[in-house]
């Protein structure tokens, strides 16, 4: 996806439209302010039953806090989201709005987003979020955003297998090439998917062994795949498909093309996906469903950081009832609603507490994960042009494509550093 920069003139004339807000005027009767006739907010993708029949409860729990103030939720697909919040710039936003993670410093800097650091001062329940997912929401010394949840990845594998076999789920990259030699040589599958277009699991390879992807020196983006972590990194990944671990039918392809279905149907053993994954394997073939686990992604030497991708909430900077609007998000973002949303969408509450709780840690295709995301979430460089690096040039993937199909990386590398710095640094006006 490609995130255009905010012109300065659009982010001035949001001073100009701040007293338009996006609410009623009203007061209401229970809350900490006044409030709104209605709250206006802001979800992220489409609606679904289940998601629906969650918001309304959300929207009752508030309306015991504001009995006076009714909550209307529009949903903004992911692919119309950066129009329309430009356009809110100009004519007055909502109240509350969803976020990518991955986008709270560019509306922050545009001036769209509300600083909440006063009133998260006296949200008790502020202190159980996990500290590096909260500081996301930080930009220029102003808290922007709080975490709600997070799309973590980990390691699917079939239990009996591992047991019958006598192997413990890998923790390292020689852990793994083990266990999943050892898988192939009993049950004559691979062992191991290693797709090329998955950006996602791709840098969980890259950020464990040191590397990264991209610098800001100064002003200036330098590449960074040519370096000695990363290009390690990315070798042992793509070798990972020359040496035969992983089927070489999953060059080219994604996560959910090169190993759903095998794994479904016992012709594979291990790959990296989300737990959301489950109800679409289900739907493949769910006869080995009580066999299915997750573990954290193996890493050079140890459990290897993952993209912590996901959503933030925040306070659009025009509403005027700031504090009826974070009182919304800390309804909707509470632990008691932390497992239910869990239940609906599959995605981590970034409560620490919660992640260890009974409910989480019993579950084989959630515990990996939740153990996964209570570690080392990082995102990728905070630019407007890592979007049509990742999805319009596929620069990194194309690097890990061509070193599977036997390419050296002397000559892969550095062509392709080339345009990845190049594309970093292109004007986005």
């Amino acid at each position: 996806m490609k995130f255009p920069k905010i012109a300065a003139a659009t982010a001035a004339v949001l001073l100009a439209a701040a007293c338009s807000g996006g609410s009623d005027d009203g007061n209401g009767g229970g809350g900490t302010g006044d409030a709104p006739e209605t709250l206006t907010v802001w979800r992220m993708g489409d609606a679904t039953e289940a998601q629906t029949e969650f918001m309304n409860t959300v929207a009752a729990q508030y309306q015991e806090q504001y009995p006076d103030t009714e909550v209307e939720v529009q949903w903004i697909p992911w692919g119309e989201f950066s129009q329309r919040f430009q356009t809110a710039l100009v004519s007055g936003g909502p109240d509350v709005v969803e976020i990518g993670n991955d986008q709270v410093s560019t509306w922050a800097d545009a001036g769209a987003l509300y600083d909440v650091a006063e009133l998260a001062e006296d949200w008790e329940e502020r202190g159980d979020i996990l500290e590096g997912a909260y500081a996301n929401g930080t930009f220029d010394e102003a808290q922007y955003s709080v975490p709600w949840y997070s799309g973590v990845r980990a390691l699917w594998y079939n239990a009996d297998w591992l047991r019958e076999l006598g192997q413990e789920p890998p923790e390292t990259w020689d852990d793994l090439v083990e266990v999943a030699e050892a898988i192939e040589g009993e049950y004559d599958v691979p062992g191991f998917a290693a797709p090329t277009d998955f950006m996602n699991g791709i840098a969980s390879f890259v950020w464990s062994n040191g590397g990264d992807f991209a610098t800001l020196e100064g002003n200036e983006w330098v590449g960074r795949l040519d370096s000695d972590a990363t290009a390690e990194a990315l070798e042992f990944y793509a070798g990972l498909t020359v040496d035969g671990v992983s089927p070489s039918a999953c060059i080219g392809l994604n996560e959910v093309d090169c190993a759903h279905a095998d794994f479904a149907n016992r012709e594979l053993g291990m790959f990296i996906d989300g737990p959301w994954a489950r109800a679409q394997i289900e739907d493949i073939n769910d006869e080995y469903a009580d066999q299915w686990a997750t573990a954290p992604i193996p890493g050079a030497e140890g459990m290897a950081p993952a993209f912590g991708g996901g959503s933030d909430l925040a306070v659009w900077n025009t509403t005027e009832y700031p504090e009826a609007a974070f009182d919304y998000i800390t309804t909707l973002n509470s632990k008691e609603n932390a497992l239910p949303y869990n239940e609906v969408s599959s995605m981590f509450p970034t409560y620490g507490d919660v992640l260890e709780s009974e409910e989480f840690q019993t579950d084989p295709v959630l515990a990996g994960a939740a153990t996964q995301a209570t570690g080392d979430l990082r995102l990728f460089p905070e630019t407007p042009n890592w979007g049509h690096v990742q999805w319009e040039l596929t620069t990194v993937q194309t690097a890990v494509q061509r070193l599977a199909e036997g390419e050296s990386a002397d000559d892969v590398l550095p062509e392709l550093n080339e345009e990845l710095t190049e594309a970093l640094n292109r004007s986005t006006d």
